[in-house]
């Protein structure tokens, strides 16, 4: 992830294009030391190409020292750190989000989506569930809608996104959209907008002081899920490009 400071934007940007910009340990504990720092007014986050974010590294998940969980929890709390972020966060998408990019994506306060932006939430195909990234989406669109798309995992387009509330404005080019919000945001007293933005956060149950704890029990619920041998061979079958085969519950 390259962070770059443009005077008071901290820009973060996913830049692991060849790893579909999948979240490994490095990239997670860069990501909730960036939203930990002092000083900015907004917080932009970005991506390189074609798939702005892919979700969890498995890779790097499962050779995590302290085991998948630890891993898990270590994405729980990075998802946590962005929604409660005391400053804004500004998504700029341009590209596909799968799986636990949808989190980082519901965590900002604005998404800003160009023409290629599609959403989709692929794990039920591998015989697991979208479990952290359910206490967000939730937040942004309505809970029927999210189990459609955890069920499904079917993608969403850009337009469609913005309809049912994945994204807050369309762009043909959303970075220069995101420039021109990112400079009305620093126009305005800086005051007003924390205390209002935590007014409104208040009012809508997003300042969620169970938030984090939450999370870190949808973390554990996963690892259940993981556990599970739908799961291993839901992974095999994806790799080996064939239909899985779903053991039969009693």
């Amino acid at each position: 992830m390259r962070i770059e400071r443009d005077g008071d934007v901290l820009r973060l940007v996913l830049d692991r294009a060849a790893k579909r910009n999948a979240l490994d340990l490095e990239t997670i504990a860069g990501l909730r030391a960036a939203v930990a720092t002092r000083g900015p007014r907004v917080i932009r986050l970005e991506a390189e190409g074609p798939t702005w974010c892919a979700g969890a590294d498995l890779a790097a998940v499962m050779a995590h020292p302290g085991g998948r969980g630890a891993a898990m929890h270590q994405f729980a709390d990075a998802l946590a750190d962005l929604a409660e972020s005391p400053v804004p966060v500004v998504a700029v998408v341009d590209a596909a989000v799968l799986g636990g990019g949808v989190g980082l994506l519901c965590a900002a306060d604005l998404a800003i989506a160009g023409p290629r932006a599609t959403v989709s939430l692929p794990e039920s195909r591998v015989g697991a569930w979208p479990m952290m990234v359910g206490a967000l989406l939730a937040r942004v669109t309505t809970p029927r809608l999210a189990m459609d798309l955890a069920l499904t995992g079917r993608k969403v387009e850009a337009e469609e996104g913005l309809r049912i509330g994945l994204f807050s404005r369309l762009a043909d080019d959303p970075a220069a959209a995101a420039d021109e919000a990112c400079a009305a945001i620093r126009a305005r007293s800086p005051a007003a907008a924390r205390a209002g933005r935590e007014a409104w956060r208040q009012n809508a149950g997003l300042a969620d002081p169970g938030l984090r704890g939450r999370l870190h029990a949808l973390a554990d619920a996963l690892e259940s899920v993981a556990s599970h041998p739908d799961a291993a061979e839901g992974m095999a079958a994806f790799f080996q490009k064939r239909e899985p085969c779903w053991a039969t519950e009693e």
